[in-house]
């Protein structure tokens, strides 16, 4: 079955009227004089039971955490089933009781909801946006954004709000500055065939050693193909020295999206060549889920290039954005947060898009500090000491090419808007050597986005990491064994 015809059997379930009820419900009906009064909310003879259950519960809220908890399976269950009209009734039901879910919830919710764009770049299913909006409503995940997405209007380019769905309102997509000197074609050299200039590349490729293999059916979620992580070697990928660097990095906030900023010029055109030299001649792996619905194994379709960065790399980077990044981790409302910034996390995707091909709205999931083992060179997936973990709060997405056609192959960010049952959305340009910095890791906060497709003919490269910061009071959360399955645009 086609992803359009799945999208119409979903369609097709949401014809009842409990749906309609919660997105066209209509004001009531103003009294006038002489007319009977409406029943009672609740009975006088039934008011001393109301009250003595509500003091119960107050007495004893683990009631009402079990009824969450309840609340929370029954929502996962219909969006696994495709019964959508049950999960927005639910979810309208958890909103209106004001029930925070857990982060993994919200995540697990938004990757079966699957709202997948289509190839020109239009939102995909409008009924999995509503639950969208919704899961974004009942978990706060942007506190204070809908009001500032709202006002925020266009980038600072021009242009208008434009209405590109029934759910989805899109404003003009947003462009930290235009194409500047130096920046290398680096698609066109690959569709040339000049990419390794007039010789092939050197096999085995210098400085790059394997260094972790996963079988396809062992990764979380399983997966069709096998992936392998590739260490480099000091200066494995040449970089400028500060005087020779053309340009200083500098700081842009993303309009109407809270945390959101670029950090341009961080690397140089020529470090981007390298670097996707480097992963074209080792080699881009495939990445296909072996588990879900069809529309989840075909809407994560880039390759990838897992690295992980040698500690000089690494310096280099984090040196660059520093004095750009928030000094201390947000803390949430159960004060899980507020430890310093200590690095990035080495273990680099280098993903490569082609036309078409796109990275379903999700939410990002923490990460812990991948590294070698300082005795056996062993890799690990957490290479911190116990008493010392760092997990990841801001996502980090370095564009290594500009030359992508037209305003394709954007990130794009998802915000509820002012008015419920539509979001915002605020599509970022990629620049070459920039590099996109927002938060994760936490129910508020983290941001729903998606790596729109890309257009006809045209191709894209981004390294995809994370910002690490000390776990003060975020120790608990512990990310399954392999990483989570989001962790893409």
């Amino acid at each position: 079955m086609g992803k359009r015809a799945d999208q119409a059997k979903k369609r097709r379930k949401l014809q009842s009227g409990a749906v309609k009820q919660i997105y066209q419900a209509q004001p009531p009906t103003p009294r006038t004089h002489g007319s009977p009064s409406p029943p009672a909310l609740i009975e006088p003879e039934e008011l001393e039971t109301a009250i003595y259950v509500l003091q119960t519960l107050a007495e004893n809220p683990a009631e009402l955490a079990q009824k969450s908890a309840s609340l929370t399976s029954r929502i996962s269950a219909a969006l696994q089933d495709y019964r959508f009209s049950d999960a927005l009734v639910l979810l309208f039901e958890m909103h209106v009781r004001r029930l925070t879910p857990k982060l993994g919830a919200i995540q697990r919710w938004v990757r079966e909801c699957d709202a997948t764009s289509a190839p020109d770049g239009s939102p995909g299913d409008p009924v999995a946006f509503r639950c969208l909006d919704m899961i974004l409503r009942i978990a706060n995940l942007s506190s204070g954004s809908a009001s500032a997405s709202a006002s925020a209007g266009p980038s600072r380019l021009g242009g208008a709000e434009s209405v590109i769905s029934a759910q989805v309102r899109q404003t003009e997509v947003f462009r930290a500055r235009e194409s500047a000197e130096g920046e290398i074609a680096i698609w066109e050299r690959m569709q040339n065939n000049t990419l390794f200039g007039s010789t092939p590349p050197p096999s085995p490729y210098p400085d790059f050693r394997a260094v972790h293999h996963v079988p396809g059916p062992e990764r979380r979620p399983p997966n069709l193909y096998d992936s392998t992580v590739y260490a480099s070697s000091p200066n494995a990928i040449s970089l400028a020295a500060g005087p020779s660097r053309p340009r200083a990095p500098t700081r842009v906030d993303v309009p109407g999206v809270p945390g959101a900023f670029l950090v341009l010029d961080v690397f140089t055109p020529e470090e981007c060549l390298q670097i996707v030299q480097a992963a074209e001649a080792i080699g881009f792996e495939k990445d296909q889920a072996a588990e879900g619905s069809a529309l989840q194994k075909t809407s994560i379709l880039a390759r990838n290039f897992v690295w992980l960065a040698d500690e000089a790399f690494h310096d280099h980077f984090y040196s660059q954005i520093r004095p750009f990044v928030p000094p201390t981790a947000p803390v949430s409302p159960d004060g899980h947060g507020g430890g310093k910034v200590r690095a990035i996390n080495r273990r680099f995707r280098v993903y490569q898009y082609t036309e078409n091909q796109l990275y379903r709205p999700h939410i990002d999931g923490a990460w812990p500090a991948a590294g070698l083992h300082p005795e056996t060179g062993e890799y690990m997936h957490d290479s911190q000491p116990p008493n010392d973990s760092l997990w990841s709060r801001y996502t980090l997405l370095v564009y290594l090419n500009s030359d992508i056609p037209d305003d394709t192959g954007c990130t794009t960010f998802f915000l509820p808007s002012s008015e419920m049952g539509i979001m915002n959305a605020t599509s970022v340009k990629p620049i070459q050597g920039a590099v996109l910095c927002f938060p994760h890791g936490d129910t508020e906060g983290s941001l729903l986005h998606e790596g729109s497709a890309v257009g006809p003919h045209g191709g894209k490269f981004v390294i995809r990491t994370d910002l690490l910061y000390e776990a003060q009071g975020f120790g608990q959360f512990k990310p399954p064994a392999g990483g989570v399955a989001e962790g893409g645009m």
